[in-house]
């Protein structure tokens, strides 16, 4: 953990900020300022570019970034950074909801990007009800703040069932179609000019009623035998996307409400997109407790869910 200078000249929207997410930090509210910006901010050298955005913005810019796994994420992550930032694996696996968030700084801003497991190919059957549950509630509790933007990522290709459903979980059902959301189709590196795949008339019309703010062709290959020769392709690539993020993201992270309702809306989806039968239909907190008590559930979560959405 790096030392915050002591010398800061706070202001009240700064402040306001930290306050705001000590308790994505485990820290109280009350938590003096320097130790939750030391504990926030993963580069000390960016101290005045975070506090200059927060007394103008009042807040960061936050990308959520969705893919099922093996699409490519982390190392579209890494290319955007600039840096390695994120560990990039074939073999990754997750429950859907898990995240993790990468800070990167990009023309005088802090980005937040919250690299995200959609739901993947074959996963109806496989998906442990109990720990997806979990994972809903600790994406919610964590990403409070909303996203400026979404990120979708697929490889070029055929639109698969889980594109899809990831597409109805996040961005129609949890963000209510009230966040842009962007496309990246990545493997474009033998097209000449890589966005040869979106300019086809049948990738358009597939893409259409997905209403997207912008689609991107690119390519965040790294290393092996042409890395060296893609390697102007990952700067068109990176340029493309940062320009089209800038361009559609909102001025102020779209937050999300914790409550019941949104908790109830976003499960159900989960529910019907895998075929489990834990739907919910009341709105009465208690009732829900008892329900979930009735499939099993076991006290740490119901407490979890007690404090977090009661």
């Amino acid at each position: 953990m790096a030392n915050i200078p002591s010398l800061i000249m706070w202001g009240a929207k700064s402040v306001e900020f930290l306050r705001a997410i000590a308790p994505e930090l485990n820290m109280e509210n009350e938590t003096d300022r320097e130790s939750i910006l030391n504990a926030y901010l993963k580069n000390t050298n960016n101290i005045n570019i975070l506090l200059k955005q927060l007394e103008t913005k009042g807040s960061v810019n936050r990308v959520l970034v969705i893919g099922q796994t093996g699409a490519g994420k982390s190392s579209l992550i890494n290319l955007l950074a600039g840096k390695k930032v994120a560990n990039v694996s074939d073999s990754a696996k997750g429950c859907t909801f898990d995240f993790n968030t990468y800070q990167v700084e990009h023309q005088g801003e802090i980005y937040e990007l919250i690299d995200t497991v959609g739901l993947n190919e074959g996963a109806n059957g496989t998906v442990t009800a109990k720990q997806a549950m979990k994972m809903l509630i600790k994406f919610i509790k964590g990403n409070k703040r909303g996203f400026s933007c979404v990120l979708f990522v697929m490889p070029k290709g055929r639109l698969t069932d889980s594109f899809e459903k990831n597409h109805m979980l996040f961005s129609k059902t949890l963000l209510n179609n009230q966040t842009p959301s962007i496309l990246f189709v990545g493997h474009c590196e033998a097209d000449e000019p890589m966005n040869s795949w979106i300019l086809n008339n049948e990738n358009k019309d597939a893409l259409q009623s997905y209403h997207f703010s912008d689609i991107v062709c690119g390519t965040a290959q790294d290393g092996g035998r042409f890395g060296q020769l893609l390697q102007p392709l990952r700067e068109e690539t990176k340029e493309n996307l940062w320009e089209s993020i800038c361009q559609h993201m909102l001025d102020t992270p779209r937050s999300l409400e914790p409550n019941m309702h949104l908790f109830k809306r976003v499960w159900n989806s989960f529910c019907d997109l895998l075929g489990l039968n834990w739907k919910f239909l009341t709105d009465q907190f208690s009732l829900f407790i008892q329900y979930l008590k009735s499939l099993g559930v076991d006290d740490e979560t119901l407490q979890q869910i007690n404090a977090e959405l009661h």
